[in-house]
């Protein structure tokens, strides 16, 4: 009894899993028409998913807030600085060698540091004018839900298992200890019932 419950606790639970993802069309089996849990259900999912990535996981305000933090503004400081740096050192005397006989290196760093105290405060303005474009033109939600819903179901199988491979492994050993366990209990009864009658 416990080895017939553990296989049958381990058979349905194993079924039970598959039919998560198969049969991945609709299929008639007598009066019922059956399909896989997720391909039946894979565009509510889609558009629940998307919902919850743009509300709970990314949006534009929390990019905005991480975009203007100050070591960020730094680090885009240091990069306009390094490429201005590169400009007056390099492409300048390619492009203009007459002019550029009358430039010192002190000139050319007073050049640099006023274009970038010009350009300094400009960063978290632009920044904030980028984001708030993507926010009008960039529906996560949307782009969300559509991958979601033209994804193949075996895709969709693919991705799933990925994620949940060993949840539903354990799923299908719990179901093989709980139906020993079952089978054991009945077994027990039955032996205690023997040795009463």
């Amino acid at each position: 009894m416990p080895i017939l419950g553990a296989v049958i606790g381990w058979f349905t639970n194993y079924i039970a899993v598959k039919m998560l993802f198969q049969p991945k069309e609709p299929r008639k089996i007598l009066l019922w028409e059956i399909q896989g849990v997720f391909p039946k259900r894979q565009k509510e999912m889609a558009v629940k998913l998307g919902k919850m990535v743009a509300d709970e996981l990314f949006s534009t305000d929390e990019l905005k807030e991480r975009l203007t933090k100050p070591e960020q503004i730094e680090l885009i400081n240091k990069m306009v600085d390094q490429k201005i740096d590169n400009y007056l050192e390099d492409d300048f005397p390619e492009k203009y060698p007459m002019i550029n006989m009358f430039l010192t290196d002190n000139l050319k760093n007073n050049i640099r540091r006023e274009i970038m105290s010009e350009i300094t405060p400009l960063a978290p303005r632009m920044i904030g004018r980028y984001v708030n474009s993507l926010d009008e033109h960039l529906d996560i939600e949307a782009i969300v839900t559509d991958k979601v819903q033209n994804f193949s179901t075996d895709r969709l199988e693919e991705l799933l298992m990925g994620i949940l491979k060993k949840e539903l492994g354990f799923i299908e050993k719990m179901g093989f200890f709980i139906g020993g366990l079952v089978g054991l209990i009945q077994m027990l009864l039955v032996l205690l019932q023997q040795s009463l009658v």
